[in-house]
């Protein structure tokens, strides 16, 4: 296998610093951070000791390049990295967009919802892994493996069906609360009320959601749902309520 333990890290948002941070824990030395804003740059070297950069002409080739940047920016990077093995971060993003620049490439997603601000334990984050031959393949399991002891191989296919239901788990769910905090302080009620049920629904996360939905809908409770809908203000909210309601009554329709 390749001998990896100097890394060049391209980007400095949440998801380059979350294992910038942890692979530095992990006696992996990131040499270089190099980012678009200087001093983001900058901050994130100072928490691993690391040089850094915002021009690419100084970009220092190291054992590995993690590339945890947005999706729509990681064509924009490959023109000026070195050809050394090279890795990006996406959910989304398939394994060939690396594939004309460099000999070693791959992928590894951290199926997780990041933020700079709030620490992780990356004990059981899945880890998504992808590589265009099985020795780098084996590098990435190593490096992936001191991290977190859930690694799974997976292809980019895979990946993005997992990437698109990950948003309708985290991110949808996540602006439903958004949608349900509006209500309440609209109606200028304290919207902490709501934390016990969420906490609730939230903690029986082993079950099968299928089998654990109550509510109006799946009761097709047709005089509530029609009263909730003249309850909400906003058009857009009530067509949220709209689709997710006839889902659900769908969805229980065809299980029966």
């Amino acid at each position: 296998m390749l001998e990896i333990k100097k890394i060049l890290l391209v980007g400095s948002g949440n998801v380059a610093t979350h294992l910038a941070i942890n692979l530095k824990n992990k006696n992996y030395n990131i040499q270089q951070v190099f980012s678009r804003s200087i001093e983001n740059a900058k901050d994130l070297a100072k928490k691993v000791n690391s040089d850094y950069t915002d021009n690419p002409k100084n970009i220092v080739a190291s054992d590995l390049t993690i590339i945890a940047v947005n999706d729509d920016s990681i064509i924009d990077v490959l023109d000026f990295l070195p050809d050394v093995p090279t890795v990006h971060t996406s959910g989304y993003t398939h394994i060939n967009i690396l594939k004309n620049s460099f000999t070693s490439y791959g992928v590894i997603y951290p199926l997780q919802s990041f933020k700079k601000n709030i620490e992780l334990d990356f004990t059981d984050i899945p880890f998504l892994i992808e590589a265009n031959t099985k020795e780098f393949e084996n590098n990435l399991i190593e490096i992936c493996s001191c991290l977190s002891a859930n690694i799974i191989r997976v292809n980019s296919s895979e990946r993005k069906k997992i990437h698109l239901a990950a948003v309708f788990a985290c991110n949808f769910s996540n602006h439903m609360q958004v949608i349900a905090k509006e209500i309440m302080d609209d109606a200028k009620i304290n919207y902490e009320l709501l934390i016990p049920l969420i906490k609730k629904t939230f903690s029986r996360l082993e079950e099968d959601p299928k089998m654990k939905q109550t509510g109006p809908a799946v009761r097709k409770d047709i005089n509530i749902l029609e009263n909730h809908i003249n309850l909400i203000q906003k058009d857009e909210h009530k067509e949220i309520y709209k689709l997710i309601s006839n889902s659900i009554i769908k969805t229980h329709d065809n299980s029966n």
